[in-house]
C-alpha cells in the first residue's frame, strides 16, 4: 500500500471525528509539555546553581563557628595554614546592622574582610561604580547593589562618598551607631551562595573589629591547594574542629545538589510520563470506537482488495499520527511553559527589596526563582554567611534537544502500543460479517 495512500486514508479517518481526535491529541500535548517544562525548569536550576559555586571556586571550603558567640582565633587560622593542601584562610568577622538610606532603615548584614580577600571570597568583583575600600581607610564600605538600588531601574538612594549610619550593632559595651563612607557599590550578583553581595555591606576587617570590639573572627574561608585534596581537607577540618564549627565545601554542596536535582529530574519527568500513560489509555479507547463504528468500511476495504497488513498499517498509522501531532504541539507548548511557569511563579512572590523600609525578601529572580535563608550557619543571621534577609536564585529553563527528542520519542512510543491491539483487531475482521453489519 503506498505511504501517500496511507497518510491520506488516516487524516481522513481522523477528520470525520474531529473533537474525538482532537481531545486525544490533547492528551498527548500535555504530557509531552509537562515532560519538557519540568525538567528544563529543574536543569536551568541545577546549571544556576552549579555556575554560582564554580564561580566561587570548587577547592573552597566554609567554616562557621557554631552558634552566635562561636569564634575563631588567630591561633587556630595559623594551625589550620600549618596543615597539608591547605593554599590560604581568609578569615572575615560578620555581624548583623540597621542602615539607613533615603529609603527607609532596614536589617543588612555587615562583613568584614580584607580589600584583596574579597574577590576571592565573591568569586569576582563586579562594580556598578566607586572603587573597592582601602583596608587603611577611615570608616569606609563597599554597597550591595539591591541596598543601593532598593527596585529595579530606580536612581540609587545612597551617594558616594556621602555618610551613611549602621545602627543597632550589639557589642560588649552596648548598642552603638556608627557613619560608613561608600567608596562603591558592587554590580548585581543575583544568585550567590554563603554570602549574598546583593543584600550586604562589605568594609575593611580592621574597622569591623574595631566596631564590635571583636578581635576574633566567625567565619574562615579556605582554599584548598587542588580539588582532588577538598574534601581529605573538609575531613580533617571536622576531626580538628567537631561540632564547634560548620564545614561546608563547594565540591560537596555541588555533588548534592547534583544528586537532588537528578532525582528531582526523574520525579517530574515520570509525572510527565504517568499523563502520556493516560494520554495513551485514550488512544487505545478511541481507536477502539474506530474500529466497531467502522466495521462496514473494514469490510469495504478488504473486498477491494486491501490485506490484513494494509487494514493493520491504516489504524495504526492513524494512533501514530495523533502521538506525532500531539508530540509536536506539546514541545512548542512545553518549551514555552518553561518560560511562563517561573514568570508566573515570581508575579506571586515578593518584590520588595528588603531595603525599603520594612524587613522584607530580596528582589525575586528575572527569569524564575526560590528563597533561601534561614536564622544560623551559612544561610542566616546568627553566624556564618548569609544575609538578615532571604535571596532568591534566578535562572533561566535550559532546553535540550535531548528532552525535546526524550519527550517526542514517548509520545511515538506510546501511541504506537497503545494502537497495536485495535490495529490489529481491525485486521482480523471477517469481510463478509463486516458488509452485514449497519
Amino acid at each position: 500500500m503506498n505511504p501517500k495512500d496511507v497518510l491520506k486514508l488516516s487524516l481522513q479517518g481522523m477528520s470525520q471525528r474531529k473533537l474525538r481526535t482532537g481531545l486525544t491529541v490533547l492528551t498527548v500535548m500535555i504530557g509531552v509539555a509537562t515532560i519538557i517544562a519540568l525538567i528544563s525548569l529543574v536543569t536551568g536550576v541545577t546549571a544556576s546553581i552549579t555556575q554560582s559555586l564554580d564561580t566561587i571556586g570548587p577547592t573552597t571550603i566554609y567554616m562557621s563557628a557554631s552558634g552566635p558567640d562561636g569564634i575563631f582565633t588567630n591561633a587556630q587560622i595559623s594551625e589550620i595554614e600549618s596543615l597539608p593542601n591547605v593554599s590560604s584562610v581568609i578569615p572575615v568577622l560578620k555581624f548583623t546592622a540597621n542602615i539607613t538610606t533615603s529609603t527607609g532603615s532596614s536589617p543588612t548584614t555587615i562583613l568584614g574582610i580584607e580589600n584583596s580577600s574579597l574577590g576571592s571570597v565573591l568569586g569576582k568583583l563586579d562594580y556598578s561604580t566607586g572603587t573597592l575600600y582601602s583596608d587603611s581607610g577611615t570608616g569606609q564600605a563597599l554597597i550591595g547593589y539591591s541596598i543601593a538600588y532598593p527596585s529595579s531601574g530606580s536612581a540609587p538612594n545612597i551617594a558616594l562618598d556621602q555618610p551613611l549610619y549602621l545602627s543597632g550593632i550589639r557589642t560588649s559595651s552596648g548598642v552603638k551607631t556608627v557613619p560608613i563612607i561608600p567608596t562603591g557599590i558592587l554590580g548585581e550578583y543575583g544568585t550567590s551562595f554563603f554570602v549574598d553581595p546583593d543584600t550586604s555591606i562589605f568594609m575593611p576587617l580592621t574597622q569591623a573589629e574595631s566596631i564590635i570590639n571583636k578581635y576574633s573572627y566567625n567565619v574562615l574561608v579556605i582554599k584548598a591547594t587542588s580539588l582532588n585534596s577538598t574534601s581529605a581537607l573538609s575531613t580533617v577540618l571536622s576531626d580538628i574542629f567537631g561540632n564547634s564549627a560548620i564545614i561546608l565545601s563547594v565540591q560537596s554542596i555541588t555533588s548534592t545538589v547534583s544528586s537532588i536535582t537528578g532525582t528531582l529530574s526523574l520525579l517530574l519527568g515520570s509525572i510527565g510520563g504517568i499523563s502520556l500513560i493516560v494520554a495513551g489509555i485514550g488512544i487505545l479507547s478511541i481507536m477502539m470506537v474506530s474500529v466497531s463504528e467502522r466495521t462496514k468500511e473494514i469490510g469495504i476495504l478488504k473486498s477491494i482488495g486491501f490485506k490484513q497488513r494494509d487494514i493493520m498499517l491504516l489504524f495504526l498509522s492513524e494512533a501514530v499520527m495523533i502521538g506525532v501531532i500531539g508530540g509536536m504541539v506539546g514541545m512548542a507548548a512545553g518549551a514555552g511553559g518553561s518560560y511562563i511557569l517561573p514568570a508566573l511563579l515570581s508575579s506571586h512572590s515578593s518584590t520588595s527589596s528588603g531595603f525599603s523600609g520594612a524587613p522584607a525578601s530580596a528582589p525575586t529572580a528575572a527569569h524564575g526563582g526560590f528563597s533561601r535563608g534561614g536564622a544560623s550557619g551559612f544561610g542566616g543571621s546568627s553566624s556564618g554567611f548569609g544575609s538578615s534577609s532571604s535571596s532568591s536564585v534566578s535562572f533561566s529553563p535550559v532546553i535540550t534537544v535531548q528532552t525535546l527528542l526524550l519527550a517526542f520519542g514517548i509520545a511515538i512510543l506510546i501511541s504506537v502500543a497503545a494502537g497495536a491491539y485495535p490495529a490489529w483487531k481491525a485486521s482480523k475482521v471477517d469481510p463478509i460479517i463486516a458488509l452485514r453489519s449497519e
